[in-house]
Order: structure tokens, then sequence, then C-alpha cells
């Protein structure tokens, strides 16, 4: 199963959920990548928040 995926009433046992945490959360490539998007991601979504940001002046 790939990242996205799902498969309705299949069983996840302990190590299939450890294996997603470490691929989640290691310090492989991917995993930084994961890490520098969020934070850029969360960067962009406080700007649109600020005054006279996007989000801000929809209000």
């Amino acid at each position: 199963m790939k990242w996205g995926e799902e498969e309705i009433g299949v069983l996840v046992d302990n190590e299939g959920v450890k294996k997603a945490v470490e691929e989640l959360m290691g310090a492989g490539d991917d995993a930084k990548e994961r890490s520098r998007r969020a934070k850029e991601l969360g960067k962009l979504s406080h700007r649109a928040m600020y005054e006279e940001g996007s989000s801000y002046s929809k209000f």
C-alpha cells in the first residue's frame, strides 16, 4: 500500500503502524522534504491570516 491509498476493511498490525510512522517521521530524504514543505506551508498560512494577508482580507 502507498501513501494516499486506502483499502476498506483492512486491519493494520503494530508492525505496519511502526513502519508507517518511521517512514513518515524518519531521517530519510522523503521525510526531510515533507518536514520542509510542512514548515513552508505553515509560514504561508500564517502570512495569509495576518492583516493585509489574502485570507484576512476576505473576511
